[in-house]
């Protein structure tokens, strides 16, 4: 080895490193600003699936009001979602405001998740260019960054919540104060993640167990004791900071949920809907590959599948069982009417691509971490690296699901089968990889760089010198990755010779012939780009380990692996980030307008029970079926719905549904006329002619299904939006139920049923009738010989998700029904009195009125506490924050880190020898 430089190391002792902090702020900006430039243009707004533009312009989510709970007025009958959280993300869009919010949410949330490393890696004592590097491999991190575009900026903050966590435990200053620390930063991820944030909080426990064994080199039992207490340290402040969160998601996610129950015949029948989103293993060579098994499915971002350029995702994640079997059966004897529904085909909103450099660089830790002498790293490090390389291995394995028997284990565990989403194992995965990709980094600088003096030899005599003098291990290495790379291009050729049966598989599962073509020519351009990063990577760690970086040229040393970072991972997640034009996306249109008038007095539904007829001409049976398909369900449902407020009956989303919601839909699944009775549903939107087939068929007797609007698609250009132009022939419709209950009823007239079930019985049975007389759970008896002939009238004079106010005017006894989801949480008042919350008609919400002109008020007034509980620890964590950094003698203090630039004295040092 070359005779150490007589130059600083690049590590954080030196003075010059306070500039560091500034490169990493202009690297992160500088590259997340260029990938996300059209966020900037005052109509471009980001694509996000999860938490679009219209979702959080709606009224229920308006801040701060949400900070007192969130009440979703807009599907279903409502229901309770908690509150927002004292978290960044809520925080971010307090400020942003919804626009700014859609446009700048993700970028914000992989900067921090970018800053989180740096800082990790620095209180590691690594050097700062790696640092920097660190940063940038996290904020580009494909699994990372792919949920950000998704919209769940959640995941890269819980991330980055626990970057800090880890930064807090192995920072300097005393112990006491860096623990709690610790466990806000795992709180925090609890916050954001849920239960995202649940795993890595066991990844978190277990690595503060490691480190505490392993700090000084030596574990012993009394040290792994010690480390059991620092995590039961680590865990009640994260409990404390997250105390909202774990209130939350056990009220909406766990109590009174179908399928959480912890017997085993629950979790036998819940097994395959948990499992469904697992990570089959042949597509672990999406970790190298990024564009192997495509992208994400274009019908999501509202693009045809042809004008993805091939990019379409082909896999099997979130493939439910019923499609494994069906593909199963010899090719001959599949019968694709007979198929499951596509939907459940295939699902990618996300890629678990880590980077070429990143993978070999963390490789190149691992193994260096077993080598016996002359090592890089002290036995101290050894471990931990080890430790990182065992949870990364640990997380892929579960990520497997239902494709592997590791994920069973796992279940068998007390509420762990409440967790769904195997594939989110993979996030310990990515972070464990970054990590490792640091360790990596520091060696190589360490070693070859910073104690190396400039070479004056070219890069080829470079090379040649070295490889004539080089040690053993460090040759063994380099062969092994040039093998690793000669069967990286076999198996590249291997696979464009298979190309016509990858076809013909990809027409197997349902890809017509000339995507199929476009989407394997995209698959086989991926491997070979791959191909050509793993190259040029090996071709540059290959120059490091030579010492042709050493001295003046360390930082180009810098320079060339950010710039092969930036390059590799930012042309990979190109294809998630997808802008649209907001103005265009969100205009309204005449059924729009009619929908959002009061939208609060009705509710709208698509879900008409009958099948378009066979003899219906194909044209029209498409422009039927893409309306429903998309534009209801995506355009208009997830998007223009909540943007003006429209409330619907269709869910968007329920993995979890509450107990008393999957009763009602069960008891009201045959009868669909009564089910838009009892829940105020006035209008349906789907063909024109499904209205005489629902008045025959639902309505013989009084026929109140008529057309209110007749409509259809319309497109401009082939490159125009898809809109609605009214006409009078269809073959749309928006169609009018006129016996739908109205929003807000009086009963003079009602029956007091406790038992619940009986309720429901009786609600579907056709010898009730709802516009005469409604059900009431409470003890509450109507006086003699009442009947519901002038009960009186009502009307509403203020509305609000949480804040309901109407007139009643009731000329008898009168229960007072609003067809709004029974929760205790809500509180009624009338003339300003509090009065006593009625359950009727087994899930509604109603009370009791005397005689007389009455002002009523509905509020929902959920618990504050457990938001006042967080609220104070966010505030007590800042504090500490401000106390260390500010502190001059906080470092002298309590129990020190082992950074890698410092061995502990009794780990043997990295020094050349």
């Amino acid at each position: 080895m070359s005779k150490p430089a007589p130059t600083a190391p690049l590590s954080n002792s030196s003075p010059a490193n306070q500039l560091w902090f500034v490169w990493i702020l202009v690297c992160l900006l500088g590259v997340l600003g260029i990938l996300f430039f059209p966020s900037f243009k005052s109509e471009q707004v980001l694509f996000a699936n999860d938490g679009p533009l219209g979702a959080n312009n709606a009224q229920a989510m308006a801040l701060p009001s949400a900070f007192h709970g969130i009440w979703h007025d807009l599907n279903w009958l409502g229901a309770w979602s908690g509150s927002a959280l004292p978290t960044i993300t809520y925080t971010l869009a307090w400020f942003l405001k919804p626009l700014g919010f859609a446009k700048f949410y993700a970028p914000l949330c992989l900067f921090i998740l970018g800053a989180s490393v740096w800082l990790f890696f620095r209180q590691l004592g690594f050097a700062s260019v790696v640092c920097v590097l660190g940063g940038l491999a996290a904020a580009l991190n494909m699994d990372f960054f792919s949920y950000a575009c998704w919209g769940l900026g959640t995941l890269p903050l819980c991330v980055a919540s626990n970057f800090l966590a880890l930064a807090a435990f192995v920072g300097r200053g005393s112990l006491w104060a860096r623990l709690p620390l610790a466990g806000f930063g795992v709180g925090m991820g609890i916050m954001e993640g849920f239960d995202n944030g649940a795993i890595f909080s066991l990844c978190v426990a277990s690595f503060v167990v490691a480190h505490s064994c392993f700090a000084t080199g030596k574990p012993s039992f009394k040290l792994a004791v010690g480390g059991v207490a620092k995590v039961i340290i680590v865990a009640l402040c994260a409990a404390f900071l997250a105390a909202q969160a774990l209130t939350t998601l056990t009220g909406t996610q766990i109590q009174g949920i179908v399928g959480t129950k912890q017997d085993k015949e629950t979790r036998a029948q819940n097994w395959a809907f948990a499992t469904q989103v697992s990570f089959p293993k042949i597509e672990t060579l999406r970790l190298f590959i990024p564009g192997l098994f495509g992208y994400g499915m274009p019908a999501m971002y509202g693009q045809a599948d042809e004008a993805y350029g091939g990019a379409n995702y082909w896999g099997a994640v979130g493939q439910d069982q019923q499609w494994e079997n069906y593909f199963r059966a010899p090719a001959a004897s599949r019968n694709p009417n007979q198929a499951p529904t596509r939907a459940t085909l295939r699902f990618s909103g996300a890629g678990p691509y880590a980077g070429v450099l990143v993978v070999l660089v963390a490789a190149f830790a691992l193994v260096h971490s077993f080598r016996k002498r002359d090592n890089l790293y002290s036995s101290a490090d050894q471990n931990l690296i080890k430790f990182w390389a065992t949870l990364a291995l640990a997380s892929l394995l579960l990520a497997y699901g239902r494709y592997a028997p590791f994920y069973q284990l796992l279940y068998s565990l007390p509420y762990f089968s409440t967790i769904r989403v195997p594939y989110k194992w993979l996030h310990p995965f990515s972070l464990s990889l970054v990590i490792l990709f640091g360790y990596g980094l520091q060696g190589m600088f360490q070693r070859f760089i910073a104690r190396g003096e400039t070479s004056s030899k070219g890069m080829k005599e470079q090379l040649s010198a070295w490889w004539a003098k080089a040690p053993a291990f460090d040759k063994k290495w380099t062969l092994g990755a040039l093998a690793f790379f000669a069967a990286s291009v076999a198996g590249w050729l291997i696979y464009g010779s298979s190309r016509k049966e990858l076809e013909r598989h990809l027409q197997e599962v349902f890809f017509p012939p000339d995507l199929a073509k476009a989407i394997a020519a995209y698959s086989l351009h991926d491997v070979g780009i791959y191909v050509f990063l793993l190259a040029v990577s090996i071709a540059l760690v290959a120059l490091i380990l030579s010492g042709w970086f050493g001295g003046a040229r360390a930082k180009w040393a810098g320079i060339a692996l950010g710039a092969l970072l930036v390059v590799d991972l930012g042309r990979a997640n190109l294809p998630w980030i997808v802008h649209y034009d907001y103005q265009k996306k969100y205009a309204t249109n005449p059924v729009i307008d009619l929908l959002r008038e009061k939208p609060f007095e009705h509710r709208v539904t698509h879900a008409v029970p009958f099948a378009l007829p066979a003899q219906m001409p194909r044209d029209v049976a498409t422009h039927v079926q893409h309306f429903k398909s998309f534009i209801y369900y995506q355009d208009w449902l997830q998007n223009l719905f909540p943007f003006y407020n429209v409330q619907s009956i269709d869910i968007i989303q329920m993995p979890r549904a509450p107990e008393d919601i999957a009763a009602f839909q069960r008891a009201l699944a045959g009868a669909p006329r009564r089910l838009w009775e009892l829940t105020n549903t006035r209008y349906l939107v789907d063909w024109a002619g499904f209205v005489e087939p629902l008045n025959n068929v639902l309505d013989p007797a009084e026929r109140r299904f008529r057309v209110q609007t007749y409509f259809e698609l319309h497109q401009a250009s082939a490159d125009s939006p898809i809109t609605i132009r009214t006409n009078t022939t269809g073959p749309l419709a928006l169609m009018e139920f006129t016996g739908a209950l109205p929003r807000a009823k009086l009963y003079s007239n009602w029956r007091v049923e406790p038992d619940l079930e009986n309720t429901l019985k009786q609600l579907a049975s056709t010898n009730f009738n709802p516009a005469q007389s409604v059900f009431v759970a409470d003890s509450i008896q109507p006086p003699a010989g009442a009947t519901n002939a002038e009960p009186g009238t009502v009307e509403f004079k203020a509305y609000a998700p949480k804040r309901i106010q109407l007139e009643a005017d009731a000329r008898q006894p009168s229960v007072l029904l609003l067809n709004d989801r029974f929760e205790p949480q809500w509180q009624v008042f009338v003339d300003g009195k509090r009065e006593t919350l009625l359950r009727c008609n087994f899930t509604m919400r109603g009370v009791l009125l005397a005689p007389g002109k009455h002002r009523v008020e509905f509020r929902f007034v959920p618990s504050n506490t457990s938001f006042y509980i967080s609220l104070a620890a966010v505030a007590l964590a800042l504090a500490m924050c401000g106390f260390l950094a500010f502190s001059r003698d906080s470092a002298a203090v309590g129990e020190s880190s082992v950074p890698m630039n410092k061995p502990a004295s009794s780990a043997p040092s990295r020094k050349t020898k």
